[in-house]
């Protein structure tokens, strides 16, 4: 049995998207059984860093729970070794089960990241972090459980979305500022151009499908064929060609920027700084603007080899169809409108757990009226219509 077998045979999804690379650690070889996860290291984590805080019991007890099932204990202990060694980006395409409501499985994604804690550690402080910043983002492992937990399946889990998402603490990529978080990322959603006159930014689509409204094909209401157009990007000698953005919607018509006004100022694969916002987040223009200067700040002081030029941010909450259901005035409101925005591929689910905690996976005519924003959206929502995300970048 490879390591392709035993994640299939455990019940993983996306065994398609494993890294190739991945293959070789399985079986775990002699020399490095001692980098696994055991109830010492865990024990060793919990001191240090009180990382688990009132879950330590429970994780403990799970990963005994664990270590009685061999095959999931494999693929934990080759899974995680491949996290320690690999970057960003092979991490986030590991293949894990889904919570099943056993000790063995509820947090067997937990336990990938455990081996790689104390290494995230180090490298935040390498990059000039304080351990009081440093613990700080370490408690993210715990909120993304309790999270779990408290909002989507009503017990102590992991779910695929925070396995990945907690990849961005694993290898010391993000970090806080003022209420926001702020992650290293490469640009893959968009071109954007700069006029070298007055300095106007243009956002141009990448090769997918446009829907005849502007929003991408396949997007929740936008799904009909007729219409459609295929948007593409080209640079010749003298200038670019492609789909640009007007009113927050992608032009179905293809335009010509010349080079002797405009140039390429984020291309594919360039540095950007992503955009997060926890709940709960202050949005005042105050904070905000606070957030956005000190987080410049710290780029340049704990990650100088970036060489982003761009804030990028892609959610439901910088969409413009939350007009629908805000009031004029809402800081919510405000805070989309920092961003210069675009379509993205959307299936409108994305606020749902954010308006309807736990609950939003039931029938739309159960969901709860308690607050005037929920009552909005449900009836958004049962009008068959939807908040879509939506892209947006912000100039450094």
């Amino acid at each position: 049995m490879n390591l392709m077998d035993l994640a299939k045979e455990i019940g993983a999804e996306r065994c398609q998207k494993m890294p190739p690379e991945m293959l070789s650690y399985y079986p775990i070889p002699q020399e490095r059984k001692r980098e696994l996860c055991s109830l010492e290291m865990i024990d060793r984590l919990q001191a240090r860093f009180n990382i688990f805080k009132e879950y330590y019991p429970i994780v403990r007890e799970y990963w005994q729970a664990l270590e009685q099932d061999p095959l999931r204990k494999a693929y934990v202990d080759a899974a995680s070794l491949f996290m320690r060694d690999s970057a960003f980006n092979q991490c986030t395409a590991i293949p894990v089960p889904a919570p099943d409501g056993t000790p063995a499985g509820d947090l067997l994604q937990l336990f990938i990241h455990v081996p790689s804690v104390e290494d995230a550690y180090e490298h935040y402080r390498a990059r000039g972090f304080s351990h009081e910043e440093t613990l700080s983002f370490l408690d993210s492992y715990y909120q993304n459980v309790s999270d779990t937990h408290k909002n989507l399946v009503g017990r102590p889990a992991l779910v695929y979305d925070y396995f990945r998402w907690l990849c961005n603490y694993t290898k010391a990529r993000i970090f806080s500022c003022h209420g926001l978080k702020f992650a290293m990322r490469r640009n893959k959603q968009i071109y954007v151009l700069k006029n070298k006159n007055n300095g106007e930014l243009r956002i141009l689509a990448t090769p997918q499908r446009l829907h005849k409204s502007g929003r991408i094909l396949g997007s929740a209401g936008y799904r009909e064929e007729e219409g459609a157009v295929d948007a593409t990007f080209e640079e010749t000698e003298d200038a670019y060609l492609g789909f640009a953005v007007k009113s927050h919607l992608f032009s179905t018509n293809k335009e010509r920027f010349s080079k002797e006004d405009w140039e390429l100022v984020l291309d594919m694969r360039d540095d950007c700084i992503g955009v997060h916002i926890p709940t709960g987040a202050d949005l005042s223009p105050e904070e905000v603007a606070l957030a956005f200067k000190g987080a410049k700040e710290m780029v340049a002081r704990h990650f100088p080899e970036r060489k982003a030029r761009f804030f990028t941010c892609t959610s439901w909450i910088i969409s413009p169809d939350l007009e629908k259901v805000l009031k004029p005035g809402s800081r919510i409101l405000s805070f989309g409108e920092c961003f210069l925005r675009y379509p993205v591929l959307c299936n409108g689910k994305g606020l749902l757990p954010c308006v309807f905690p736990v609950d939003f996976e039931k029938d739309l005519d159960e969901l709860p009226e308690n607050t005037s924003l929920q009552r909005a959206v449900k009836k958004l929502y049962g009008e068959g219509e939807s908040i879509l995300n939506y892209g947006g970048i912000i100039e450094f």
